[in-house]
């Protein structure tokens, strides 16, 4: 009997921490311009963002790809539909480094990151981006 107790323990108690794990890598698809219109009703402040530090899904198409003063690439990000610099994306690895380094302009691509802080600024801090042609 103690020991059927313990499988189910074990068992609920490894049913929880997946469900948990998955419930943390869950992304919200959206779109850049959706996302540009929550940071400006936030007045420019991503902190009061519903999507602040949660990762979401969304299309979008170079405007300019350069590297960071750190090194580190950094692209400039258009909703599909414009040409207006709504975001700025960093990357989640060196893998992605090397991916986002060679984007070029006009490159469509689809992302999934993490929305981090911005105040003030005209475009939105998406970074850990993993992104896919």
């Amino acid at each position: 009997m103690f020991m059927k107790n313990i499988k189910t323990v074990f068992v609920a108690a490894a049913f929880l921490g997946a469900a948990s794990l998955c419930a943390a890598q869950a992304e919200t698809k959206t779109t850049l311009t959706k996302l540009h219109q929550s940071y400006e009703k936030q007045g420019r402040r991503a902190l009061g963002m519903p999507e602040y530090g949660k990762r979401v899904q969304f299309p979008a198409v170079v405007v300019e790809a350069s590297d960071s003063f750190g090194g580190t690439s950094l692209i400039r990000a258009a909703d599909v539909r414009g040409s207006q610099e709504l975001a700025r994306l960093t990357p989640a690895d060196d893998a992605q480094n090397q991916k986002m380094g060679e984007m070029r302009s006009g490159a469509k691509f689809t992302a999934s990151c993490e929305v981090g802080f911005a105040m003030g600024s005209a475009f939105l801090t998406m970074k850990d981006c993993v992104i896919r042609p």
